[in-house]
């Protein structure tokens, strides 16, 4: 059997033998979930939360108000070709960038 840990209220998670015993206690934000990530997906819009209670739950991402492409190495407007400021969109699309090109936080803390 595996344990599996989530960050709360983020999609990242990471899975242990369940005889698995950190040395130090958990930093602030892991908890110990109640099942494995889900297999599944319901869709490609959204992600697995870890919440709180110990349950994945499936977040919706909103769509932004217009089509978006990525071109030339930047998120562009697809109907003026104008670069879009990676904040100015909904479903806080600049942390999930972030979160994609940065590490998770470290399990235990540093000493």
């Amino acid at each position: 059997m595996m344990l599996c840990y989530g960050l709360i209220d983020a999609p990242t998670n990471f899975t242990v033998a369940d005889d698995w015993a950190p040395s130090e206690p958990m930093v602030a934000g892991w908890i110990l979930m109640s099942e494995q990530w889900p297999a599944t997906r319901p869709d490609r819009f959204g992600d697995w939360i870890a919440r709180p209670t110990g349950l994945w739950e499936w977040v919706k991402y909103p769509d932004p108000p217009f089509a978006v492409v990525y071109h030339e190495g930047k998120l562009k407007n697809a109907d003026t070709m104008e670069e879009i400021a990676i904040e100015t969109l909904p479903g806080n699309v600049a942390a999930r960038l972030d979160a994609l090109e940065t590490p998770p936080p470290p399990l235990l803390p540093e000493s």
